[in-house]
């Protein structure tokens, strides 16, 4: 009897110690002959919609995927300040800006792509956001990816290293931003 209980333990201890497997972006597609012909082009990262409650969400978030892009290598991003002076000098809002005025927007940078993006979470261990890449020749649609991330998630503590990072995941939106971005920005490669 002692042999039985020791073995049910001992098999409950090792299925809780089984290594989980780290998140991956599932809710996504691409167009990936359309994205491959944008490939060494111009695309533009406009501010994202901001719908969560932090007001500086939307900003945080932009630059964040912006920087996760650029290290993808596989685009020529237009310059931040670049578009920052287009929405001022047109007096855009980031938050009204729908598929048609984006490719307006795109051709006035000289670009060949714009990437739109809403924030729609933004608290501690909780980020959602919603991204997609529109051509501005076309005017379609050819790349979107959307999720939410949760610090709790025994999926995504296995994308850090240590306990620091661990905690950091439930303290820092930031961070937990940066990691989502980067998970956003891989569905360009995997798909």
């Amino acid at each position: 009897m002692k042999k039985v209980v020791f073995l049910g333990i001992l098999s409950l201890l090792l299925s809780s110690c089984a290594a989980v497997s780290p998140y991956r972006v599932t809710n996504s597609f691409v167009d990936k002959e359309a994205v491959t012909q944008l490939r060494a082009q111009q695309i533009a990262v406009l501010p994202f919609q901001n719908s969560s409650s932090n007001h500086s969400a939307g900003l945080k978030v932009t630059d964040e995927f912006n920087l996760q892009l650029g290290k993808l290598g596989k685009f020529d991003l237009v310059e931040r300040i670049k578009i920052d002076e287009l929405y001022k000098e047109q007096d855009l809002d980031p938050n009204r800006i729908d598929k048609n005025t984006a490719v307006k927007i795109g051709k006035m940078l000289g670009a060949h792509g714009v990437i739109l993006g809403s924030v729609l979470e933004y608290s501690k261990g909780k980020i959602g956001i919603s991204i997609r890449l529109v051509n501005v020749e076309t005017g379609k649609q050819i790349w979107q990816a959307r999720d939410t991330l949760y610090a709790s998630d025994r999926r995504v503590k296995v994308l850090v290293d240590g306990f620091q990072q661990k905690m950091r995941l439930k303290s820092d939106k930031e961070f937990l931003a940066q990691i989502l971005c980067q998970l956003l920005v891989q569905t360009f490669v995997e798909e």
